[in-house]
């Protein structure tokens, strides 16, 4: 299985405890899907040419995650301010999310080319943002290629605008949410041969199917630290054994096993802080 995934890379700074760690959610999505079994695992996204941005290629060959284009331009690595607190829970301060060279991402004749030698590709529908990116990765030829879109929070009660037949074109789509996210989602995902996930935290997790829901309970962890890249963990794990042709209730228990490793320290995935240099 040979994934690739289309997106954010950032250096995530933790405001509270003064720790700098790679992040992004592309990227996230990519280790983890490797750690998971894929055979190959890729990534297309920019960085900065500075050090933090060769740090980023550094910990992706760590990985063992193809970062053949991931291109480095002049300027900084995106980056993201969060806070963590106590009890695990983190936000995102507002104007603390910096796109910087990130925002020049597009997908040229090359990159399509690359993405096409892949089973599946995996990226982010949000809104205007990434939407064109999204959008332009549904319009290439299918030719076997399975497509997987995180669409982010829906916990806020507002269907995202959705372009019509978008989950047509999808084969596997995440979201995160609470029971009033399912509800609102039923029927969509009764009328789309498009596979619905939806991620409920602490609550776990429940994937749609032709004979109803599928429910998998959080894994509990006694001590947790943070749970940033929870989401991309589960995800990355559940593609994965997803379209190796498991069954539901195995995948959606590998993407809480997966989400629960990552509680237990800081940073999307364990590796070290980083430390600037010149």
């Amino acid at each position: 299985m040979k994934i690739v995934s289309v997106g954010e890379i950032t250096i995530d700074y933790y405001l509270k405890q003064d720790f700098i760690f790679v992040g992004g959610i592309s990227l996230n999505f990519a280790v983890q899907a490797k750690r998971s079994g894929a055979e190959v695992a890729s990534l297309v996204s920019i960085v900065g040419d500075e050090p933090e941005g060769r740090w980023v290629l550094d910990t992706l060959a760590r990985e063992q995650v193809d970062h053949s284009h991931v291109a480095m331009l002049a300027g900084k690595t995106a980056t993201c301010d969060i806070e963590v607190f106590s009890d695990a829970e983190r936000v995102f301060p507002p104007g603390g999310y910096h796109e910087n060279a990130l925002s020049q991402l597009s997908l040229t004749s090359k990159v399509k080319a690359f993405i096409n030698q892949h089973d599946i590709v995996a990226s982010q529908y949000n809104g205007d943002e990434q939407g064109s990116i999204v959008i332009q990765l549904l319009k290439m030829p299918k030719n076997g290629l399975k497509r997987v879109i995180d669409f982010g929070d829906w916990s806020d009660g507002r269907q995202k605008n959705l372009p019509e037949g978008l989950f047509q074109k999808i084969d596997l789509a995440f979201f995160s949410g609470d029971e009033d996210t399912i509800d609102r989602l039923r029927p969509i995902a009764q009328t789309e041969a498009c596979q619905f996930v939806v991620t409920l935290g602490a609550a776990g997790s429940v994937a749609f199917t032709a004979d109803g829901l599928v429910r998998q309970a959080a894994i509990p962890v006694e001590n947790r630290v943070d749970s940033t890249g929870c989401g991309d963990a589960f995800q990355g794990a559940f593609t994965v054994n997803y379209f190796n042709n498991r069954p539901i209730q195995t995948a959606l228990e590998a993407g809480a096993v997966h989400a629960s490793k990552v509680l237990t320290h800081y940073g999307a995935f364990d590796q070290p802080t980083y430390v600037p240099t010149e």
